[in-house]
Order: structure tokens, then C-alpha cells, then sequence
């Protein structure tokens, strides 16, 4: 029988995330490490504005959310200056040290705006390991979703959540506003359903296994698969891989 286990006592150390949007993904991933966990949160956007909440003294494990210039996955490419001088300016300006942090890109597979398949299939090669990935110069693990935020939302409420299908986040965020399912009523129960969720989805697909530490194999099958579905009917079946943050990082054990 598969157990799963909140660990809220982890010390998670320093985490980095980068996300595409200014609003959901902010508001989600804030309700996430303040309130389901209690760690320090702070943000800092594309328009430079900064915002820190739970403030902790003396703190080991805290939270950091930045996005990309633009919305587009093309935007974590390491030649984008935009993205180097935001990780110069945490160093420098608000003393996160983001050489020794777990980096996680999260990022929706949107035909309408990602649209460059080679290059999302060359970033899951490259962004495999949450704190090193010898021999690149960009850091991290990159977590492509269909789409992420709406999908987890979405399987911590919905039975069977990859047999639903939508070709769009937008079209997603509409059907879970018509459900009134929403994200400020994410809570410790349904956080264990999305994790089985996303296991159920696995299982589904196929992918019986994967490596938190080297994540691009199980990603890129992910990817593939899910692109092929999407050439045949032109949706995407929902998934999020939200939680393999949270396996990573020891704050979701799953034991058999």
C-alpha cells in the first residue's frame, strides 16, 4: 500500500523558483510555502517590485520567486541577460545565494505561446537536477506541465485528472472557475491528492519510474508522449509536475 507523507519539519534550504506568469503562480506558490508549509516567502517580478512575508530570524530554508522577461519558455535560455542580472541582483541586493540554492523553472506546454518543441526538448535535457547540472552554465530542473498551475489545482479536487483534456490554460482556468475550484482552497488533504494524481497520471503514461536526481528521462518521455497526444486530438490530457518539487525537495515522501 503507497503511503504519502507530509513533511513539514524539512529544512528545505534556500529554493529558487522561476515561473512565466506575474499573478497565479505567485499567489499559488505563496499560499504553497507560507501557509501549507511555513518557510520565509519572498518575490521580486519582472517590474522589479519585491515582496517578502513569513519572515523568519536566524532562517535556514526559505522561498524566492523571480519570472522571465517575458512569458515564454524561450526566456531561461542562459544567454538572456535579462535573467543573469535578475540572479546578480538576489546575490547582491537581497543576499540569496543563488549558486547554492535548489532551482526549479516552472512552465506550461501552451501551443498558443510555447511554441518551440526542439528548444523545450533541449531545456528538459539540460535542466535536470534541482542544484547541479555538470557541465551547463543555466542551474535547475525545469517542470513543464499541461498546463501546471490550473492542472495541479485541478487534481486536488477532480478524480482521474489526465482524462480530462484542453487545449489551453485559458480554457482550463475557465472550466475550474465554472467548478468553483479554486486555489485558495488547497489544503494539506487535497495537496495529498494531487500527489497521487500526478502517480495515477505516471502509471497511465507509462513512466514506472523516474530519478529526482536526473529527472530529464522521465521528463522527456513526459514530453513526447504528451506531444503526440496532442498532434492526434489537439489538447493536451491535464498534468502537473508541481509536485515533483515538493518530492524533491523532501517535503512530499512517497513509501510503498
Amino acid at each position: 500500500m503507497t503511503t504519502i507523507k507530509i513533511n513539514k519539519e524539512k529544512n528545505i534550504g534556500k529554493v529558487l523558483l522561476i515561473v512565466e506568469g506575474l499573478k497565479t503562480e505567485f499567489y499559488l506558490i505563496h499560499k504553497l510555502f507560507t501557509q501549507i508549509f511555513d518557510y520565509q516567502y519572498e518575490s521580486l517580478n519582472r517590474m522589479l517590485k519585491y515582496k517578502k512575508s513569513n519572515s523568519k530570524e536566524g532562517i535556514e530554508s526559505s522561498v524566492f520567486v523571480i519570472n522571465t522577461e517575458e512569458s515564454a519558455i524561450s526566456f531561461i535560455d542562459d544567454s538572456n541577460d535579462f535573467l543573469n542580472n535578475m540572479f546578480e541582483k538576489l546575490i547582491e541586493d537581497y543576499d540569496f545565494p543563488v549558486d547554492r540554492s535548489a532551482i526549479f523553472y516552472i512552465f506550461d506546454r501552451d501551443a498558443d505561446s510555447n511554441k518551440d518543441s526542439e528548444l523545450i526538448t533541449n531545456l528538459i535535457k539540460t535542466l535536470s537536477n534541482s542544484r547541479e547540472n555538470e557541465g551547463f552554465t543555466r542551474q535547475g530542473m525545469l517542470l513543464i506541465s499541461y498546463p501546471c498551475i490550473e492542472s495541479f489545482v485541478a487534481s486536488g479536487f477532480i478524480e482521474n485528472t489526465h482524462d480530462l483534456e484542453f487545449k489551453t490554460g485559458s480554457e482550463l482556468k475557465r472550466f475550474l472557475n465554472e467548478q468553483k475550484i479554486l486555489q485558495n482552497k488547497i489544503d494539506d488533504e487535497s495537496l495529498v491528492r494531487a500527489v497521487e494524481e500526478m502517480e495515477l497520471a505516471f502509471e497511465q503514461l507509462g513512466v514506472s519510474d523516474y530519478d529526482l536526481d536526473h529527472f530529464s528521462d522521465a521528463n522527456l518521455q513526459i514530453f513526447n508522449l504528451q506531444e503526440g497526444y496532442y498532434e492526434i486530438k489537439g489538447r493536451y490530457k491535464l498534468l502537473s509536475l508541481l509536485c515533483i518539487m515538493l518530492l524533491d525537495l523532501g517535503l512530499i515522501q512517497i513509501t510503498e
